[in-house]
């Protein structure tokens, strides 16, 4: 299958290739538990992930940083687009911040230099069999890949705590922005031969937002490539009908709760956790 904008995120091309963000439907990151079920309906289309404000906010910029033309982001992201008020025909209230962080990282030099790049390249390749595709949001051909990014805070010692580890994790990690970056250089390698070095161009949210570009280690990128291959053999399986996939159960996965069934249960199934409190 021939992958363009086009066709990029039909459930076809979904069922040919995976990419990051399936790869964490599947596997999880550090604060979004993976669940092999919610996967593999997400690609047949039996399950449709709700569309959130933060995930829209990141479209948003995506979108301006392609093409900042009000009309086309407004026919884009019709659903954000306020149809009374002060702000009718253009963007809702809630989405406006999302114009103020666009002209925040317009105004530095260095953010501008990095986001100059080909915009949304779309290559695909293999990853121990499992077939990927990805879509690059700056391409400094044979420099660097860049992609865009919206934060919380851009606050140097702000992290994020993942009460399965007990970890404190920085947005990036927390997010696994390691795992896409893993992914998108391993596809670049295979198709131009050049091991890039990759960067998150990252905006925060605040209400006088700051921008920053953050360089990813090699060695990080290579520990967690050697993960993903670990995992590869798994999603081919589970996408091919060759294993059964599991519920992951988990209080945030929208997608078991929704088909949770009703059980009789014993009390000793809650185990209580001292590292977590209750009401």
């Amino acid at each position: 299958m021939n992958l363009t904008d086009s066709n990029y995120y039909t459930e076809e091309a979904n069922k040919e290739y995976c990419s990051a963000s399936q790869y964490k439907d599947f596997m999880g990151c550090p604060i979004i538990p993976g669940c092999e079920e919610r996967a593999l309906k997400t690609i047949s289309g039996e399950y449709v992930k709700e569309t959130t404000k933060a995930l829209l906010m990141g479209s948003i910029l995506d979108a301006l940083w392609e093409n900042d033309d009000p009309e086309y982001i407004l026919e884009r992201f019709p659903d954000c687009v306020s149809s009374k008020g002060p702000t009718k025909g253009q963007l809702k209230a809630e989405y406006q911040s999302v114009l103020a962080m666009y002209q925040r990282t317009l105004k530095e030099e260095k953010f501008c230099a990095y986001m100059s790049g080909d915009k949304q390249t779309i290559m695909t390749g293999e990853i121990e069999g499992l077939p990927f595709k990805i879509k690059i949001d700056s391409y400094l051909e044979g420099k660097a890949i860049v992609d865009l990014k919206t934060t919380q805070t851009l606050d140097r010692t702000f992290r994020y705590y993942i009460p399965d580890s007990g970890e404190r994790l920085p947005f990036y990690m927390a997010y696994g922005y390691d795992i896409q970056m893993a992914i998108y250089r391993e596809i670049v390698r295979q198709n131009t031969g050049d091991t890039l070095n990759c960067y998150l161009a990252a905006v925060d949210k605040k209400p006088h937002p700051i921008c920053d570009v953050i360089e990813l280690p090699q060695k990080m990128l290579d520990e967690t490539l050697d993960r993903i291959k670990g995992n590869c053999q798994t999603i081919l399986m589970l996408k091919n009908g060759e294993v059964k996939p599991t519920r992951c159960e988990s209080s945030d996965c929208d997608y078991c709760r929704d088909t949770h069934k009703c059980e009789v249960i014993s009390t000793s199934e809650f185990e209580l956790n001292e590292t977590e409190g209750g009401a």
